[in-house]
């Protein structure tokens, strides 16, 4: 690969990561403003638990991570920044 290619892919990773950091701060944003609070969150090899409270009530959420990790894998992929 050219080095002008690389500097480019790096330019345009830098500006996937300014959107990401802005998406994620918009996330953020909307739990706060439903009166979501996280009280817990524990990875594991297989799965994500978190515990928060919404409207006074304790939940909690269980995220299978090979899922996860295969919805991310195939956003990157789109955006052409997958693994290759």
């Amino acid at each position: 690969m050219r080095v002008s290619s690389i500097l480019r892919e790096l330019l345009v990773l830098e500006y996937i990561e300014r959107q990401l950091y802005r998406r994620r701060r918009e996330l953020k944003q909307q739990l706060a403003a439903a009166g979501v609070r996280f009280v817990e969150r524990e990875d594991t090899e297989l799965d994500t638990m978190i515990r928060y409270v919404e409207r006074g009530w304790e939940r909690q959420a269980v995220y299978m991570r090979p899922m996860l990790d295969a919805e991310a894998e195939g956003r990157l992929r789109r955006a052409g920044v997958g693994r290759r």
